[in-house]
């Protein structure tokens, strides 16, 4: 019996899920008209129960037949598909969406949000671009729900937005664009995919330029009866005039040459230098403190002794990130306006990616030492990784892991299967909270998974 999928067909989020679909073999039915009358679309109705949420119905289709392997071949290859999918929904959708919806009529067009969102639709392209220099497909050697998600995402895009110039710095991403495009199950939901500026628009453009050519033909007996004006160009040849672009040449190369020496001159002092690590260390303290209120209240809803997270501001450097994480642990002062830090209590691992390399920092508290040994964890986690542990003691830990672009490992990529690998250590040693349930299917975490 096919399943029910109340959605917009047309949305490219309801064509992830109907690719995934004819993957794994599933009868999957849109019903028309049904999506009017429901109060929250898209839905999954199944025999045992409905799911709601795009990315939600995606997975759970993608999860059904293992051997297929839209969800990868283990546990990392999952995390690394997670990972891509979060990228797409936050990184590449969200300044997708918002070029390309006022195109289609959805919404009027605000020219600086356009503006905002084409740089940030070229940086996202960029790093998909520069991922997929190495690898045919996003994760693995084969279709994942990754490559899937990705790929609709970007179809209306490339049909309506995304013209031949745009697309030309990405190579890498045009070659696995067109082989998901060609696969049968996408051809299937998505049809021909036609891009911007390709040929199919070609023989309306090569019919005006006949018109053209008549109107040239008619108007030249015009022309010829007026001789005198074709002498007029050679007046236009006067050496005066081809002086002028060398006056701007020289004019260009002393511009290039103030605008070097402002360069060189603007290189900040030590004392600038130093102010501007100060300006860090706040805000990364800041970012910390914020962090460590945050951790505490999830603690207290969700039962947790440890956790992982991550903070952008120290950007890789061990010695930022080791006063962000002292900053969550520092004790709260129940007076301030704006708490900061009460997460003390609360072992956790946190990372932050930088350009050369991820930073990592396990803390363990004394009192919760002899349940989990923080070298041990961080040792764990790195050894996954081919990371380095580079301070030990009995409470903070620290390591890193090295960008190796041959070997495809960047940290932004890596972060999130790193996080899984250490929330797997705790699960090992019974230190995350589990789903008590009689369920026996594979365990999918959310809100359910932490009883408050």
């Amino acid at each position: 019996m096919p399943m029910k999928l109340y959605a917009h067909a047309d949305n490219y989020k309801t064509k992830k899920a109907l690719i995934a679909a004819k993957y794994v073999g599933l009868e999957v039915n849109c019903p028309k008209g049904g999506d009017a009358a429901t109060g929250k679309i898209p839905v999954l109705e199944t025999n045992q129960g409905c799911i709601f949420s795009s990315t939600a119905i995606a997975r759970y289709i993608s999860r059904i037949s293992r051997p297929v392997g839209l969800y990868g071949q283990n546990l990392l290859e999952g995390g690394m598909i997670d990972s891509w999918i979060e990228f797409c929904t936050h990184e590449l959708e969200v300044p997708l969406c918002t070029w390309v919806l006022p195109v289609m009529g959805v919404f009027p067009e605000v020219p600086e949000a356009t503006a905002c969102a084409k740089e940030d639709v070229k940086k996202a392209l960029a790093i998909l671009n520069n991922h997929l220099l190495h690898h045919t497909y996003m994760v693995g050697h084969s279709i994942t729900l990754a490559d899937i998600s990705v790929c609709c995402a970007l179809v209306d895009g490339m049909s309506l937005v995304l013209d031949e110039s745009f697309r030309k710095p990405f190579p890498n991403l045009m070659r696995w664009f067109s082989l998901c495009v060609s696969q049968p199950e996408f051809k299937s939901v998505l049809g021909d995919v036609k891009l911007l500026g390709a040929k199919g628009a070609a023989p309306a453009k090569e019919a005006a330029p006949k018109k053209e050519v008549a109107a040239k033909k008619e108007a030249a007996p015009k022309k010829d009866a007026a001789p005198k004006k074709d002498a007029a160009p050679k007046k236009d040849a006067a050496p005066k005039k081809d002086a002028a672009p060398k006056k701007d040449a020289k004019k260009d190369k002393k511009a290039e040459e103030t605008k070097e020496e402002p360069a060189k001159d603007k290189e900040p002092t030590k004392e600038e230098l130093e102010k501007m690590k100060k300006d860090k260390l706040k805000k990364v303290i800041k970012e910390g403190g914020k962090r460590g209120v945050e951790i505490e209240g999830a603690a207290d809803m969700g039962g947790l002794q440890f956790f992982c997270t991550s903070v952008e501001l120290p950007e890789g450097d061990l010695e930022l990130l080791m006063k962000c994480v002292e900053a969550m642990n520092a004790k709260s002062d129940p007076t301030e306006e704006e708490r900061k830090g009460g997460s003390g209590h609360i072992g956790k691992m946190v990372f932050s990616a930088g350009v050369d390399q991820l930073g990592i920092v396990a803390y363990v508290p004394d009192e919760k030492a002899k349940e989990l040994s923080c070298e041990e964890w961080l040792k764990t986690v790195l050894g996954n990784f081919s990371g380095e542990v580079l301070s030990t003691s009995s409470s903070y830990c620290s390591g890193v892991v090295k960008t190796n672009s041959d070997k495809g490992v960047f940290p932004l990529k890596i972060r999130e299967p790193m996080i899984l690998e250490a929330n797997n250590f705790l699960r090992k040693k019974g230190l995350f909270p589990e789903d008590n349930g009689s369920d026996d299917d594979e365990c999918v975490f959310g809100d359910d998974d932490f009883p408050s």
